[in-house]
């Protein structure tokens, strides 16, 4: 009773090497770095918890959960997934060289 457990967070690298591998090859057509991102996953009873962060001040970027089937094979919903973390990604990079340029 109240007891909660705490799950732990892994390396999307790590934990769903596929994934990741996709998350990289989108990434690289936007000309972002996978060490730009930071990819977390929680395991759930149904799938994983995709979290992607922008690696320089860790401010949450997308979210997503998936199936084991698709971290087993990375489907067209991953790639979307992918491609709007990527724009979003791209937009926030840019924001923040125009506020260095500022200062």
């Amino acid at each position: 009773m109240g007891e909660h457990q705490l799950q732990r967070e892994e390396s999307l690298r790590i934990a769903a090497p596929a994934v990741y591998k996709k998350m990289v090859e989108i990434f690289e057509q936007y000309h972002i770095h996978p060490y730009d991102m930071q990819g977390i996953v929680l395991r759930k009873n149904d799938g994983l918890e995709i979290t992607l962060r922008l690696s320089h001040n860790y401010a949450e970027l997308s979210s997503t959960h998936i199936s084991f089937d698709q971290v087993k094979k990375p489907d067209s919903k991953i790639t979307q997934f992918f491609e709007q973390a990527a724009e979003r990604c791209k937009d926030q990079l840019i924001t923040d060289y125009y506020k260095m340029i500022k200062l």
